[in-house]
């Protein structure tokens, strides 16, 4: 037993429950240094009196006792809380009072005569499981409350794979003028001012519905006619097979920055006015400008001329040292022409934004919506770009951490599944590894690797239901055993299905069909060929590969050679043909990514 590993049950209450005296007292003073609290009770009726009380983590307890049995009082507690977690202590004879507790949905017990050390670490691997789902359950609400919080600060509306609007937010309707039943079953153009192109607008909705992410400008109509103008994202949202079920627009308003800009390209394209008067313009909206906005100036040659006080101050810079610098200084990621580009493409349609890192004082790196101006001589030249900045940092992080949250969630979960099998956590990261490299060979999309690599070590997750007999069992199961070990698919899915949320969902895919095969002769369900998702048939493989290539308590690690031939050989019965040609072709690369030459 590892002693640092019993550090985690400093912070859980325990309720014993032993009717045998000299049993109790020695097995609770073994017990009391090590958990955070200890309560003990002679019989049923005492433990449950205390349960209520103490409102313990975990409760172990003895089967046969007087006045109230140990069964009888798990299952009052099961019935007052369904998600206790319980131990049984149980004798080899007592077989009939085992499968009652099985029954009543107990599947952690002891034999006796009791094992100290077997028992603590049952306590610790339940204290793990436990410390996990709460932090889950905390991860949950935090992201109910980000969703609340995009909610309240962005303008929000979905849309169906026909374009027609599902839900808008209070601000959807605060800054269009239309009520929500007056805007939802009716197309997204009922929102779209007449000068934006319709061939635009269709063309970016066709991008969003086939999972490609798009933002950009949008010119919207009030429902008085007025025009407003928005930063939109659209984000598609796929369920737990990849597909596309519905898109969302996030919209930000920059109708009083777009109103700025277009005043400016307006007076300076009058060919009418001299350079001077030009350049007087500038000056002019620089400071309309000055008090709102982070402003940035580069020459033709892209040589930053000035940069505003409101900047400054956020890069941490002076003005000074940045006067004839390369604009790649402080934005390492825009090259030349890509400035260049922008401004054409700002000429076309008045205005156009990107996403951009700058980088400040001591390599402090930000995010920001800038958006592009060119500024003409009379022969139409670019004498000099503007560079409207807005801090978008802190919503990115907050996006980020949503995502990582999930994606550490889902690791955490599978290292305490694999920690039930007595495997390591280097399994299912090498299972990860694989798997995205695997998605990335198919020619998935960067963003679908990405997210199968983050679900992958959940596929094993069905195991926190399959007994520890059966899991760290040295030799081969039996029929029986197998069968129960098999039901691990089923108990996964049902498990991570209960979850709303698109990477979860394909966690639960993952975690189901990872063990079908290709000619139909797998389980659960008995799929065949393209019937299995592909995400499933990616982690199904890169796990079967570790499996064989590592040692386990059932059998040692093969050889690469040995592997090679048993993947040659299954290819187009256990393994996509596919999937199984990618893994043999890139054999030596995989190799190296699982012994960590990557």
């Amino acid at each position: 037993m590892d002693m640092k590993a019993l550090d985690v049950l400093k912070s859980v209450t325990l309720l014993y429950v032993e009717d045998d005296k000299e049993t109790r007292e020695e097995l609770a003073m073994i017990l009391e240094p090590w958990v955070g609290e200890l309560h003990v009770a002679c019989d049923g009726e005492e433990g449950l009196r205390l349960f209520e009380e103490k409102s313990p983590d975990i409760v172990v307890t003895d089967i046969q006792m007087p006045r109230v049995s140990g069964l009888a009082m798990s299952s009052e507690i099961r019935r007052l809380v369904p998600e206790q977690p319980i131990i049984v202590v149980s004798a080899y004879n007592d077989v009939e009072y085992l499968f009652r507790a099985i029954e009543l949905g107990i599947d952690q017990y002891i034999t006796k005569p009791l094992n100290v050390d077997r028992l603590l670490d049952k306590l610790v691997h339940i204290t793990t499981a436990n410390l996990a789902m709460k932090e889950r359950r905390l991860n949950l609400v935090l992201l109910e409350q980000y969703k609340h919080l995009v909610d309240e600060s962005a303008i929000v509306c979905k849309l169906d794979l026909t374009g027609k609007i599902t839900y808008v937010n209070a601000k959807m309707c605060e800054i269009s003028g239309f009520s929500a039943d007056e805007l939802i079953g009716r197309e997204m153009s009922v929102l779209q001012h007449d000068s934006e192109l319709p061939q635009r607008a269709h063309a970016t909705f066709v991008d969003a519905r086939s999972g490609r992410k798009w933002a950009g400008i949008v010119k919207n109509r009030r429902n008085n006619g007025e025009m407003y103008v928005v930063e939109r994202s659209l984000v598609p949202i796929v369920n737990d097979h990849g597909m596309v079920t519905e898109i969302v627009a996030l919209d930000v308003d920059v109708t009083p920055f777009y109103e700025t800009y277009k005043n400016l390209v307006d007076v300076l394209s009058r060919t009418h006015l001299t350079l001077e008067e030009q350049r007087h313009f500038v000056g002019e909206y620089k400071r309309a400008l000055e008090l709102g906005t982070c402003v940035c100036v580069t020459d033709q040659a892209h040589r930053i001329v000035s940069i505003n006080r409101q900047f400054e101050t956020l890069l941490g810079l002076p003005s000074a040292d940045l006067e004839g610098e390369p604009v790649s200084r402080i934005m390492p990621d825009l090259k030349d022409e890509r400035c260049l580009d922008e401004v054409q493409q700002a000429n076309q349609e008045h205005f156009t934004s990107r996403v951009v890192t700058i980088v400040g004082h001591e390599g402090k790196a930000m995010q920001f919506s800038v958006g592009f101006v060119g500024v003409h001589d009379l022969s139409g030249a670019v004498k000099s770009i503007i560079m409207i900045c807005q801090d978008i940092t802190e919503s990115m992080r907050l996006s980020r951490d949503i995502v990582d949250t999930q994606r550490e969630l889902l690791y955490m979960l599978g290292e305490v599944v694999e920690s039930r099998s007595q495997e390591t956590g280097e399994h299912i990261r090498r299972v990860a590894q694989v798997s995205k490299f695997l998605a990335l060979k198919a020619g998935l999309d960067p963003d679908i690797a990405e997210m199968i690599e983050t679900t992958a070590p959940m596929h094993d997750v069905g195991k926190v239901g399959i007994r520890d007999a059966i899991l760290q069992k040295p030799g081969k199961l039996t029929e029986d055993e197998y069968e129960e070990m098999k039901a691990h698919a089923s108990i996964g899915f049902s498990i991570l299905g209960k979850v709303d949320r698109p990477l979860i969902g394909v966690a639960a895919n993952i975690a189901h069909q990872h063990h079908e095969r290709h000619d139909g002769m797998g389980y659960p369900r008995g799929l065949k060929g393209d019937e299995i998702s592909m995400e499933a048939r990616i982690v199904g493989i890169a796990d079967v590969l570790d499996a064989l290539l590592s040692s386990r308590i059932y059998k040692p690690a093969w050889d690469e050679q040995r592997a090679y031939d048993y993947f040659r050989e299954q290819r187009g019965k256990q393994f996509s043909p596919e999937l199984t040609d990618l893994l043999l072709t890139h054999w030596d690369a995989i190799m190296a990514l699982r012994n960590g030459n990557n």
